[in-house]
């Protein structure tokens, strides 16, 4: 039950993501260092809208159970993009839906690795009803980082679900990992 009341929560977030276009002033970011990681997951490429991502989603909690050596109870949705990234045909955004493991080995079929390398990260929370999330990645994008000396790097983004986002609907947080290049 725990799984499906998260993929519900996910699937509005996506949802509203994609449709909320208002600023919103969220807390300061933390900076974190994060060490390679190893995910294994599901992986849909050049995602167009939330019934993508809401599907990627259902196809990883279908497998989620089979995979060996996990490492934490968090999952992540992870954007990166690929060599023929190209924002104006729409090609070459993939996202994964994961899970941290120790190691690649006996995964369940269907599920792929990628290794996160180790990266500088502004660590920004969400915290609040799901239907703001567009929100603050608006404050993010458009407002914090806009107006910092940091430097986004178009590499691997995550977002981390833990137990806080089981909490109330209304109260639901999770993180939102963007990497970058330090100040200048």
């Amino acid at each position: 039950m725990k799984m499906f009341t998260l993929l519900l929560l996910i699937i509005f977030a996506l949802s509203a993501f994609l449709y909320a276009d208002e600023a919103q002033t969220a807390a300061q970011p933390r900076e974190e260092k994060l060490d390679d990681m190893m995910m294994a997951g599901v992986v849909i490429m050049d995602p167009a809208n939330s019934e993508d991502y809401s599907k990627a989603w259902e196809k990883f909690f279908q497998v989620s159970y089979l995979i060996q050596n996990t490492i934490g109870e968090e999952f992540y949705g992870v954007t990166y993009y690929t060599e023929d990234y190209s924002p104006t045909e729409g090609v070459g955004q993939a996202y994964m839906v994961c899970t941290q493991v120790k190691s690649p080995n006996d995964l369940p079929e269907g599920v792929s690795i990628r290794k996160i390398p180790a990266a500088n990260y502004l660590v920004f929370e969400h915290q609040g009803s799901m239907e703001k999330v567009g929100e603050t990645y608006n404050y993010i994008y458009n407002v914090f980082l806009a107006d910092s000396d940091y430097t986004v790097l178009y590499r691997d983004t995550l977002e981390r679900y833990d137990h806080r986002f089981m909490a109330d609907p209304d109260e639901a947080v999770f993180e939102i990992w963007i990497p970058v290049q330090g100040k200048q």
